[in-house]
């Protein structure tokens, strides 16, 4: 349909040219989540462009990023960014996915990628076209906005068109959409019904945080049994996070959180490699104290792995590392999520967890799901990160049979636990939501 529309402009707009300075191109902008999704965009113009015996003579150049015309217009491909768009003379813009547009921090990019692209149209005035598609995520942000705006009508030169997945592609099976909804009526709702809906984008239900605070405040060692730690380091720009979970005295299947903690980074850059192996050989001190204060072992991610097993270890910590890739930190924070679920974690009023809880993000992409930890104040969730991945450790070897499984001398985990590792009815290891394969759009 983008591609379509694309097209339309280049080919059939020829009075356009009077908006050009002589030797001028102007340009249909197709933008995506990323510039290889912008590029399928390019590639479904060109297949249109290829099989009509009026257009394919038309074709100028072809590469990877554009179709140049002989119109003196061009198709092009650009990246989700707000850097390289600026000053373009751009008679049509389709934003494509514009709800799901973030930076690699996962924070929301569509507003600053709007703010830059859109002037590139006024060269045009109301001949210019601005089209913005997506699956919803959420009720919030910059693309529910504009679709209010333009359904109530304040928005006097826009439109709002909505179609589920069903209207836009009837070929889909129904017994297929019929049981996804079965399966997530909520993520139905917004994947397949393209309906924003308030719960839609958050990862955690906020109804389940508040239900597993019930605990009156931190917890002793002796409160619980089988403390282990989950480390999320950070000694330049993140804080370095700790949280320690236990098991219940009275059901081991229970999760007790009895502390948690974080050391700010310095404000100002160590001055040398010295000053910053004193600044963290003082954090980790005081992080080990922590951790032999409950005896638990600990598990830390992969930041500056080598250096943090290694000194934790010389002060007494056994602790092994987790690289924390993409598919792990969807299992972590699934496995966190289950717990929450099914109400088997407590946790104490600590208001940065709690708040980081709630802000956490599911990013929908084609055919998958995964979790986004949004920037608050100078960290990246990272008390949260902690609890995940203590989460995530006790899950996968052991649920509340097995306490004694321990680390071998290297820091692995014995084989016999690694494979007992899932808790029925809540999550397998994978911890991830089933893929999405379709889905509704709203413009």
């Amino acid at each position: 349909m983008l591609a379509t529309v694309c097209l339309w402009d280049a080919l059939l707009r020829p009075h356009l040219a009077e908006r050009l300075r002589p030797g001028e191109r102007r340009y249909a902008v197709a933008v995506a989540t990323n510039l290889r999704q912008a590029r399928l965009i390019l590639r479904a113009a060109l297949s249109i462009v290829e099989r009509s015996p009026l257009l394919a003579g038309l074709v100028a150049n072809v590469t990877d990023d554009e179709i140049a015309f002989t119109t003196g217009a061009t198709v092009a491909a650009f990246p989700c960014t707000s850097r390289g768009g600026r000053g373009w003379p751009i008679s049509c813009l389709a934003m494509d996915e514009i709800g799901h547009f973030v930076d690699t921090d996962g924070n929301s990019a569509a507003e600053s990628v709007w703010r830059a692209l859109t002037p590139s149209v006024a060269q045009f005035g109301a001949d210019s076209r601005v089209l913005v598609s997506s699956t919803p995520w959420g009720s919030d942000g910059l693309f529910a906005s504009l679709f209010q705006q333009a359904s109530s009508g304040e928005l006097a030169d826009a439109e709002a068109h909505h179609a589920t997945t069903s209207e836009a592609n009837p070929t889909i099976d129904a017994k297929f959409l019929a049981s996804e909804e079965a399966r997530d009526p909520e993520s139905f709702r917004s994947e397949y019904n393209a309906e924003f809906i308030g719960g839609g984008a958050a990862f955690f239900e906020a109804d389940n945080i508040a239900a597993a605070v019930t605990l009156p405040g931190e917890l002793r060692s002796e409160d619980g049994v089988a403390w282990l730690a989950g480390l999320d380091p950070g000694f330049a720009q993140d804080p370095f996070a700790v949280c320690l979970v236990g098991r219940a005295l009275d059901d081991h299947r229970r999760l007790l959180v009895g502390l948690v903690r974080s050391w700010s980074p310095p404000r100002r850059k160590a001055a040398s490699l010295d000053e910053g192996r004193e600044i963290e050989d003082t954090v980790l001190a005081e992080v080990a104290q922590v951790v032999r204060l409950f005896g638990a072992r600990a598990v830390t991610d992969q930041y500056k792995s080598a250096g943090v097993v290694d000194r934790l270890q010389r002060l007494g910590v056994s602790v092994r590392s987790e690289p924390m890739t993409a598919p792990t930190k969807d299992a972590a924070f699934g496995f966190l999520r289950g717990r929450l679920n099914e109400g088997s974690i407590e946790l104490y009023e600590h208001p940065e967890l709690v708040r980081e809880l709630r802000a956490i993000r599911t990013r929908y992409a084609a055919g998958r799901s995964n979790v986004v930890l949004p920037r608050i104040g100078r960290g990246h969730c990272d008390h949260a990160q902690a609890l995940a991945l203590s989460i995530f450790e006790h899950d996968r070897h052991g649920s509340g049979g097995d306490l004694d499984a321990s680390f071998g001398d290297d820091g692995s985990v014995p084989l016999a636990a690694a494979l007992a590792g899932t808790r029925d009815g809540v999550f397998d290891q994978s911890g991830r939501i089933s893929p999405s394969l379709g889905y509704g759009t709203q413009f």
